[in-house]
């Protein structure tokens, strides 16, 4: 009767393991940066300019590597992200000019894998559990080129896209749009990413 115990024992803790998500780093290269030229417009036109951003940030998401509290034996970033999360990419902006409105999208598969190759893309289809390592920009919402309106609140932000497995180097495209009740001059505001990562259950 004591080993039907312990089994059922390390089962349940195998299990509750493994649906743990393991720490990650989330890194950003760059910011989306507007400017535009204004030309002389009749008084209560509206500026309805599209500005796209003359930069492209690349965003990267990858475990951390860990060592092990009993053995003292280390893992690398490649090897924990062997696991297969999914992740889901919200955006939101903070003071973005008044009347501005900030899009953002990216492309199905944009960026690289990491690694590049992994022993979950030799399994066979049934055994991965969230199919291929892909990105998925997300559509429900965009307009007609992709883009997705970015709120200028935080418990309203929004997905643009989400991917299987750690990745990097995801370039995201920005725009912007004006009009006559955004100030002229220099405007900071900045947009803010929010990562949720989903095991497999």
């Amino acid at each position: 009767m004591k080993n039907i115990y312990f089994i059922i024992l390390v089962i349940t803790c195998a299990t509750f393991a493994h649906s743990q998500v393991q720490d990650g780093t989330l890194t950003l290269n760059g910011a989306p940066n507007f400017s535009q030229i204004v030309a002389v417009m009749e008084a209560g036109l509206d500026d309805a300019e599209i500005i796209p951003s003359d930069t492209e940030p690349l965003l990267s998401f990858i475990l951390n590597s860990t060592i092990d509290p009993i053995t003292g034996l280390s893992t690398s970033a490649e090897e924990n992200c062997e696991t297969v999360y999914l992740y889901k990419v919200f955006l939101h902006t903070v003071n973005a000019p008044t009347g501005a409105v900030i899009k953002a999208k990216t492309y199905d598969n944009s960026g690289d894998r990491f690694p590049l190759v992994s022993n979950y893309d030799t399994l066979p289809p049934a055994s991965q559990y969230f199919g291929q390592r892909d990105l998925t920009a997300e559509t429900a919402g965009a307009d007609i080129d992709g883009f997705i309106t970015i709120p200028n609140d935080a418990t309203q932000a929004i997905k643009v896209f989400q991917f299987k497995g750690c990745r990097e180097n995801i370039p995201i495209e920005f725009r912007a749009t004006p009009n006559v009740f955004t100030p002229s001059g220099s405007n900071l505001f900045q947009v803010v990413y929010t990562i949720t990562a989903e095991p497999f259950s």
